[in-house]
């Protein structure tokens, strides 16, 4: 038995991960658990060691799916792997599981080769969980098309197991990027504590002699406790408390290494002399769409085309990959990999016309969009220089009660979270005034990140106002805002038609004299009466939202204090990287952890199926979104339902009642004294009820599908699984189809974000820019309008970002031998060819070398390749002839390349020939790096591998 004292900050995990293979870890509490579990993961891969790393939750709730498949994960991991380090708090060591014999039962190993009775194997997926579904979009779900099956299994990735009869032939794991590889043999776990179906039947009632509780299942393993005292059956103990010779503070560490890692708890070893320092999170966050043969492309200078296919050809002795796209007239034109970069695909709807090879019609259109686009592009630059002019004192970010505050957050920050805090701090410790937007889908954490700007401002002291579209999203905020400051003691308060006015004069009075911090409310904040102390900080949620003249009076308002906006509405990546250092954008992107995909049918109007999924909610004690969006019968819905479930409460709210009576019904659903709330699609979207878990949503057909996607938004905003239910007719039309389709593709947590959805992008579009320009987004198509907008910016702000044409002449290319099928081949070259950085594309280099276990030597010399495409990009290089022995650089002679760039290809190369337009090194293709590293001056790092 060991004990550490002193082991703060991230100790425990470096610890761990430097001197133990095999262990259960036991926290003080469900934080601690998760942030060791995220540190421990982080030291792991710093120190590259083959860990199985798991977290066990303590979430007692049966429908907490999630919880129940990290702890399954877990359990399989410590009886099938070794290596493996699970992690979990005391609470988690007493909650019961099936017990070991029918885990490892239910437990499945298929292997290629091996017979397997196919009717069986589906038997035992639906009895551990796993659903069936058209395409296995969400992890617990399969599908079977043919003699193929595939399974996503969680912390794996979607499985395909090809079947001939009931041998299985092959088995492949699909990559993020849409590519393949063979698997030998692939296990399978159960998802629930329990078998979900007994015999024929669904479970309800677990067998808990059969049981065995999480602690049985660790009772021989190397055991470690964080922070807990009074047991002693541990193993190694580790205590916050006391001193440690090994750690010190970063004030004391004189000449130590430093490394950064995006751990959340920071460490000063002095033993290794080495400061291990907390970054940002990278994420490899890639928007794919797979391209399809047919599917309609733009290429930036031949236009509108349909993509027939890839293929690949042998000139002179060497492999090359083509794009086949098709004009009018049945035209055709061959497009390198190497330039596959300049095509986008266009999405339409109705009647498309192909553009003519030379003709005008295309650069007329591109020249028409890019003017309305320098209008646009003047505005933001003009705002933005205005903006920078205005300055006021940095506010202090390093206090210590903020760290209390942000320890005092129940949860663990999701990575884009702590992006998001990270740029505000940035933000507020500058001598400029913050305008920044947090854009992420409904319930991803906006308002947490919110609260630690208001909880600086305050503690610099500046009042705080937040301001929401509506009373019951005011009261909302006011209820989480109060629950987190009250006990800091700031003041809060809500101002908005709920209070008396009485209680509005207190409040007034309160707010000049400086007594209230925080006020949140309708644009009643707006109105003149409304007098602050020393303002500091306004947070706008939904902006968008607001009429034009509260919209003056924001802009008015918001002239010299720092800005805040929240929005739910979709910003995609591309927007936010053309506008990055004109409009301060934080996208969140990760669902908070546990968040759980709301399962989606569509089914033609049932009562039986009204009656079914009512019941099942108000079952387990949940609440009931019923949307029926005609006025005239609303109410005889409503009592339609009183009848099915005379014992329920049943609320409506629509459009014709008067704005306090329909707040009045919102705060008793809120505060669950209604059960089931009938109402048209009024409701506000942004309203938090972490019990409504069942939406039910008649003549689904007749909305759009950002209306769809908005409203679905309503329910699944916990750990709970959510429903939803489309109803229609039995006969729609083709578009109401396609919108429901894609609604039902649309599950994960987030995909408002991350999903193609053409009329929220546009939306997106207009909030941002602040313009109409869905004509111009319509024309070109989305991904080009952006690349046009990105062109603008640069030309109006003086950016040269002119992109050098690169010719190779040795094979650089994806082998068939390494990627067999043509489409994968495709999708991997688009992804690449869509990075928008260097770093981007080590990324995808990355992932892509740890999922096949390394990379083919020629498809490394094409990302090198890649890479360097974006070094030279508006560095004064027009074209680059790369070969071997020698490589020819040809020099911009109007915009020339700075002089050290020059001096260093010299001094670095072995020259062959130079003159004012062109310079010839001698160079090794394995020296791409270094050339990439020269234009990045980044040399210091990097020495010539056998240069000629």
């Amino acid at each position: 038995m060991k004990k550490i004292y002193g082991a703060t900050g991230s100790y425990p995990e470096y610890y761990t991960v430097k001197h133990i293979q095999n262990a259960s870890v036991i926290t003080s509490s469900s934080k601690r658990a998760k942030l060791f579990f995220h540190d421990v993961s982080v030291y792991s891969d710093y120190f590259k060691k083959e860990l199985n790393i798991c977290y066990i939750p303590s979430e007692k709730d049966p429908l907490d799916i999630d919880s129940q498949i990290k702890r399954n994960f877990g359990i399989y991991n410590l009886l099938y792997n070794r290596n493996t380090i699970v992690i979990m708090d005391k609470e988690a060591l007493d909650i019961p599981v099936r017990d070991m014999e029918t885990f490892k039962r239910d437990c499945l190993v298929i292997e290629v080769g091996k017979e397997i009775d196919r009717d069986l194997f589906i038997q035992t997926l639906f009895r551990n969980g796993y659903i069936r579904e058209e395409y296995p979009e969400n992890e617990g779900e399969f599908s079977v098309k043919g003699g193929v099956i595939s399974i996503h299994i969680p912390y794996s990735g979607i499985v395909e197991v090809d079947f001939f009869g009931d041998t299985v032939e092959n088995i492949f794991l699909k990559s993020l990027i849409g590519t393949r590889k063979s698997l030998n043999k692939v296990g399978i776990f159960p998802l629930y504590d329990f078998p979900v179906i007994n015999g024929d039947r669904i479970n309800t009632q677990f067998d808990r002699q059969k049981s065995q509780s999480i602690s049985s299942y660790i009772r021989n393993i190397f055991r470690i406790y964080v922070d807990i005292y009074n047991r002693d059956d541990g193993n190694l103990y580790f205590f916050s408390t006391g001193s440690n010779s090994e750690i010190t503070t970063i004030e004391e560490a004189k000449n130590f290494e430093t490394v950064k890692l995006p751990l959340r708890q920071s460490l000063v070893l002095k033993s290794e002399k080495k400061i291990f320092l907390t970054e940002k999170e990278k994420t490899l966050d890639l928007e794919f769409d797979p391209l399809k043969e047919g599917d309609y492309i733009i290429h930036e200078d031949y236009g509108i085309g349909i993509f027939r296919g890839i293929e690949t050809r042998n000139i002179k002795g060497k492999t090359y990959d083509f794009m086949i796209l098709e004009y009018a007239d049945g035209e055709k034109i061959y497009v390198s990999y190497l330039h596959f970069g300049k095509i986008f695909k266009y999405k339409a709807s109705g009647v498309v016309k192909l553009d003519k090879i030379g003709g005008t019609s295309w650069r007329n259109l591109k020249k028409k969009v890019k003017n309305s686009l320098k209008k646009v592009a003047k505005d933001l630059i003009k705002l933005y220089t205005e903006r920078n002019k205005i300055t006021r004192p940095p506010l202090n970010i390093n206090d210590a009660l903020i760290k209390q505050f942000e320890d005092s957050f129940p949860y663990v920050e999701t990575p884009d979270q702590m992006k998001a805090i990270i740029d505000i701090k940035k933000d507020l410790s500058s001598n400029k005034p913050m305008e920044r937007v947090i854009c992420g889908d409904v319930g991803f954490g906006k308002t947490e990140v919110a609260l630690r700007a208001v909880f600086i401002s305050v503690l610099n002291g500046k009042q705080v106002a937040v301001l929401t579209p509506t009373t019951v999203l005011s009261y909302q905020h006011y209820r989480n805002f109060k629950k987190r400051l009250e006990p800091f003691g700031i003041k809060v308060e809500n101002l908005s038609r709920l209070k008396s006015k009485k209680e509005i004069d207190i409040i007034l009075e309160e707010l000049e004299s400086g007594k209230i911090d925080v006020v949140i409310g309708t644009h009643r904040i707006l109105q003149e009466d409304v007098k602050f102390k020393n303002l500091g900080l306004l947070v706008i949620d939904e902006e968008h939202r607001f009429g034009v003249k509260a919209k003056e009076k924001i802009r008015h308002i918001k002239k010299d204090i720092d800005t805040l906006y929240l929005t739910a509405t979709p910003i995609p990546r591309t927007l936010n990287m053309a506008l990055s250092g004109l409009k301060n954008l934080s996208v969140i992107k990760t669902p908070p952890e546990g968040r759980v995909e709301t399962k989606t049918f569509v089914s033609i109007h049932d009562e039986n199926i009204i009656k079914k999924a009512i019941s099942l909610e108000l079952k387990r004690g949940g609440q009931v979104f019923y949307l029926h969006n005609r006025i005239e019968t609303i109410q005889e819905r409503a009592e339609f339902l009183k009848k099915m479930f005379p014992d329920a409460s049943i609320s409506t709210a629509h459009g014709k009642m008067k704005p306090k009576q329909i707040e009045k019904v919102i705060l008793e659903f809120i505060q669950k004294k209604i059960d089931i709330l009938v109402s048209t699609s009024i409701i506000e979207t942004g309203i938090d009820i972490p019990t409504a878990n069942t939406l039910i949503v008649e003549r689904a057909d007749l909305f759009g599908l950002a209306q769809l996607y908005h409203l679905r938004g309503r329910v699944g905003r916990g750990n709970i699984q959510a429903y939803c239910y489309l109803l229609v007719p039995p006969e729609i039309t083709k578009d109401a189809q396609r919108r429901l389709d894609a609604i039902l593709r649309l599950t994960r947590p987030g995909s408002g974000l991350k999903i193609s959805i053409e009329d929220m992008q546009i939306r997106g579009a207009g909030n941002i820019l602040g313009v109409e320009q869905s004509g111009h987004i319509k024309a070109v198509g989305y991904d080009f309008y952006i690349k046009l907008l990105q062109d603008v910016i640069n030309e109006e702000t003086g950016k040269k970002e002119k992109e050098p044409l690169i010719q190779v002449n040795f094979e650089a290319y994806i082998p068939e031998e390494f990627i067999p099928d043509s489409s994968e081949r495709l999708n991997l070259y688009m992804t690449v060819s869509k990075a928008v950085d260097i770093e981007e594309i080590q990324q995808i280099k990355e992932y892509l070398s740890k999922f096949y276990s390394g990379l083919p030597d020629i498809f490394n010399l094409y990302l090198n390749i890649e890479k360097l495409k974006r070094a030279v990009k508006g560095k004064g290089i027009t074209k680059i002839e790369l070969g071997e022995p020698i490589t020819h650089i040809y020099i911009d002679e109007e915009n020339p390349p700075e002089p050290e760039i020059i001096d260093r290809l010299i001094n670095s190369f072995k020259v062959s020939s130079i003159s004012s337009d062109r310079i010839s090194i001698f160079l090794d293709k394995k020296n791409i790096d270094l050339l990439t590293a020269i234009f990045l001056s980044q040399i210091e790092n990097l020495t010539i591998k056998n240069s000629s």
